[in-house]
């Protein structure tokens, strides 16, 4: 773990040198033309309509709604800590 630390700080300072590697990834990943708020708060609702819907157990439902997301370029990975998502 320690190695891991220096080397993600190696990198970072590289990459500062190049102007990258400095934004918050879910931030980059998530960005996109123009002002994102009203879409990502939209993509948000979707997420927890799908939830509801897992706790449901009502799988065709959360199906549905991952589908609709993956066709809008919106990829879901759930995990322990919960959903997250960012653009393809």
């Amino acid at each position: 773990p320690s190695r891991a630390a220096a080397l993600a700080a190696r990198l970072r300072g590289l990459g500062d040198i190049l102007g990258i590697l400095q934004s918050d990834p879910d931030v980059y990943l998530r960005a996109g033309a123009g002002d994102q708020g009203d879409e990502d708060q939209e993509i948000e609702a979707l997420i927890e309509q799908r939830l509801a819907a897992r706790k449901a157990k009502q799988w065709a439902e959360a199906d549905r709604i991952r589908d609709l997301l993956k066709a809008q370029g919106i990829l879901l990975k759930d995990g322990p800590g919960g959903t997250t998502w960012r653009r393809a």
